[in-house]
């Protein structure tokens, strides 16, 4: 498995995450990575609740966000989970603030054991993506 899975996965098991350049870059190759298997899947999920203000303000989303204007794309982000912004992407992981990468990379095993559950459900767990899913969910989780 890629070195920033493993960095990401290490870091997910710590008290205290340290928020530094390789933190950033492994949350950008992660959010690459996801908007890959994302699109190729088309598997809506809802995540693991990241909100900082108040405790369910932001969730780990994924689906075809419109993250441009008209030209929705399947990728994780973190979205509004608030009722009326219907899961209104606002930041990929990377742009969050500091205090909610931390809470992002903790959410990260999480986050993939339902993702895998939801490629299960959705009859793709055969598939080369739906496989690498599953891959990221033993090394958050079992690794």
């Amino acid at each position: 498995m890629k070195d920033f899975i493993r960095h990401l996965a290490e870091q997910s098991r710590l008290d205290s995450i340290p928020v530094n350049t390789a933190l950033d870059d492994a949350l950008t190759h992660l959010d690459n990575m996801l908007a890959g298997i994302a699109a190729a899947l088309q598997v809506e999920y809802i995540g693991p609740y990241v909100g900082v203000e108040i405790l369910n303000a932001h969730a780990m989303v994924v689906r075809a966000h419109e993250w441009q204007i008209h030209q929705p794309s399947w990728s994780m982000k973190i979205c509004s989970a608030i009722p009326e912004a219907n899961y209104r992407a606002e930041w990929p992981a990377q742009g969050a603030s500091r205090l909610r990468k931390k809470l992002i990379v903790k959410a990260l095993p999480a986050f993939f054991a339902g993702y895998a559950e939801a490629v299960r459900q959705a009859g793709k767990a055969d598939t080369t993506s739906g496989q690498r899913v599953i891959a990221l969910d033993q090394q958050f989780n079992h690794g």
